[in-house]
């Protein structure tokens, strides 16, 4: 008996070899039959599946895909597919949904607990009303930092030639990783403290170029700098005495203001506690782990800020052309606008 070649016999009739052979060999199989062999499990199976998805969303630990496509092979006992857990998702889009999505340390998510975080604010509101705290001397401070050359991850819109070619598929950004603290304080009658901004230098000085946008008159800020770039507790003292004090002393008179912080260490010295209570400043500070969700700046106003300073810097890329780098001297020229379109009196 003649053996067939596949090949030759696909190419003479002009039809796919790996068709034939499977025809020839009975053993391609109706779509039908294809798609309950591509379901891999039932329909109660699949209900189960959804269901524990759900509960360990519900305990801040949704699964990666991967974690999924290992839950279903071992449910159908047989290795599934990656079309297969698309197929899954889609299939359950009313109860499913894939997002990007960033890490809450394990501390963060054991913090937030309502019993917890209602314990702190009974005490916060006792402490108000012992020492008869005013809204107007009521303040928050917190801390951010800045990479001057970096960008936050935003939206923009391609060229789609140039998407789907792979040309293009970032935006520019400077990549000057100098880093900048903003050290903010907000009033809860919408006021804002003058802006510290910390400058990273090595031995600790301030360089004139860093700072000639510095307008005396015009800009209200004060400038200092670290050799990290971030506070420690001579500026947080510093701080505490040059600004939060010269800036709320008079409004407040001889009554107590209320400064809401984290516990960072440059906040919690024995310094900075003896200044607080020489000056009738009353310190609340968050509970540990929780300024995720009890900051204000953190969760309200930083966001926007990053926003703006990003859309700045983008501004500023553009009109140049990404040929002139971002350096230090450029820094408080974009945090400015950013910090004036957003930090403002509600």
């Amino acid at each position: 008996m003649q053996q067939l070649v596949y090949t030759d016999i696909a190419e003479k009739h002009g039809v796919n070899r790996t068709t034939l052979a499977r025809k020839h060999k009975q053993i391609q199989v109706d779509r039908e039959t294809k798609n309950i062999n591509q379901q891999k499990l039932n329909p109660q199976q699949e209900a189960e599946l959804v269901q524990y998805l759900e509960e360990l969303t519900a305990r801040r630990i949704p699964p990666t895909r991967d974690m999924i496509r290992n839950f279903a092979s071992a449910v159908a006992q047989e290795p599934v597919s990656e079309s297969w857990v698309t197929r899954f998702i889609n299939n359950y889009s009313i109860h499913l949904i894939s997002q990007y999505s960033t890490g809450m340390d394990a501390d963060r998510h054991n913090a937030d607990f309502f019993t917890k975080y209602k314990l702190y604010f009974n005490l916060l509101q006792a402490k108000i009303a012992e020492y008869n705290v005013e809204v107007e001397n009521t303040y928050n401070m917190d801390e951010k930092g800045f990479m001057i050359g970096n960008t936050t991850r935003t939206k923009h819109v391609f060229s789609r030639r140039m998407w789907e070619k792979k040309e293009v598929r970032a935006t520019l950004q400077d990549g000057n990783r100098a880093w900048v603290t903003l050290l903010a304080c907000v009033c809860s009658d919408g006021s804002a403290l003058p802006p510290g901004l910390l400058y990273e230098s090595t031995n600790s000085t301030i360089q004139s170029s860093w700072v000639e946008e510095i307008k005396p008159g015009v800009h209200s800020v004060l400038v200092s700098s670290s050799p990290t770039g971030w506070t420690n507790n001579q500026v947080g003292l510093a701080w505490l005495k040059q600004v939060f004090n010269r800036f709320t002393k008079a409004k407040a008179r001889r009554k107590y203001r209320l400064l809401i912080l984290d516990g960072h260490g440059s906040h919690v010295t024995m310094d900075f506690i003896n200044y607080c209570n020489q000056n009738k400043i009353l310190l609340a500070i968050f509970p540990p782990h929780s300024t995720h969700t009890l900051q204000p700046l953190d969760a309200v106003l930083f966001k926007p800020l990053s926003t703006a300073y990003s859309t700045e810097l983008t501004t500023y890329l553009h009109s140049s052309q990404g040929l002139a780098g971002i350096k230090k001297g450029d820094f408080f020229h974009l945090f400015w606008k950013a910090w004036t379109s957003t930090f403002t009196q509600g």
